[in-house]
């Protein structure tokens, strides 16, 4: 029996072995009053990228602002008056609610609602609100390529530019490593100050003359060569294209959308409540 009692007190003791946090893990790395702060809690700023020097001052800077936050709260806990302290806590009772019901909100509206935006709901959106999407100031749908002024390629690259049929897009395409800007899709929409830092060579005053559907420019500087093509434009106070702003529309269908449940869900959290007794009103 002795013999066997000493088994399983080994056992027991390896068992606690494997299982128990061990000693250098929660190591104390400081101490601020009787607030303890272990290795545990630092090893998420310990990057690896980062140099040891650049570790020791992110570790001695966090430690520092956790020892400032655990000693002022103590000193407030002891200085502060007794109302105060009061308000403080249900605040803070207050704050601890509404982060776990909206934790809970937003983990229920992941999983419940499809965060795909179908095309027909934005359109509808767009069709409905587009004059919310009055433009600030003109935008120029084009395509171009900039590339060195001493390019010998330069007369075979405009005609495939000007043609651009699905061939020319290919063979601009299999060219683009001698181009030092371009973008060959012509669906693209462009602010005034897109275009004008991409076109550096046009005067801010001359940026109305591009304005002019289904046309072609070539012009250059000392160093460079662009090609434009410009294929349509909106001018300012006129509505943005759907293309332009269907981003946006996305996110706010989407959030309409995540609000209405919101709101809903809140109503079935009271309604089941109250048919299962979990929430009464007393007169």
């Amino acid at each position: 029996m002795p013999r066997l009692i000493k088994i399983l007190f080994l056992l027991f003791l390896f068992y606690a072995c494997d299982h128990l946090p061990s000693v250098e893990q929660d190591r104390v790395i400081a101490r601020a009053g009787s607030h303890y702060l272990y290795k545990t809690q630092l090893e998420e700023l310990l990057l690896p990228q980062l140099s040891k020097e650049d570790s020791t001052l992110l570790v001695q800077s966090f430690i520092n602002n956790w020892a400032k936050k655990q000693l002022l709260y103590d000193q407030a806990v002891i200085n502060l008056e007794d109302e105060t302290q009061n308000k403080l806590s249900e605040l803070v009772a207050e704050y601890e609610l509404d982060l776990w019901a909206r934790s809970y909100k937003e983990s229920v509206v992941k999983s419940m609602i499809d965060t795909v935006v179908s095309p027909a709901a934005m359109q509808d959106y767009y069709k409905q609100y587009k004059n919310s999407f009055a433009l600030k100031d003109a935008i120029i749908q084009m395509r171009y390529i900039i590339l060195p002024k001493d390019n010998i390629d330069l007369s075979l690259i405009q005609e495939h530019f000007q043609l651009n049929d699905v061939p020319d897009k290919q063979f601009l395409d299999s060219l683009n490593y001698q181009f030092n800007r371009y973008e060959i899709k012509d669906s693209v929409w462009f602010t005034k100050r897109d275009f004008l830092m991409n076109f550096p060579v046009v005067a801010p005053k001359e940026f109305n003359n591009y304005l002019k559907k289904s046309q072609f420019f070539l012009f250059e500087d000392a160093i460079e060569v662009y090609l434009l093509h410009v294929s349509d434009y909106r001018l300012a106070s006129e509505n943005a294209p759907f293309s332009m702003v269907k981003n946006t529309i996305r996110k706010i269908v989407f959030n309409r959308s995540k609000l209405e449940y919101i709101k809903e869900f809140d109503q079935e959290i009271l309604q089941d409540a109250i048919q299962t007794n979990k929430f009464e009103i007393y007169p």
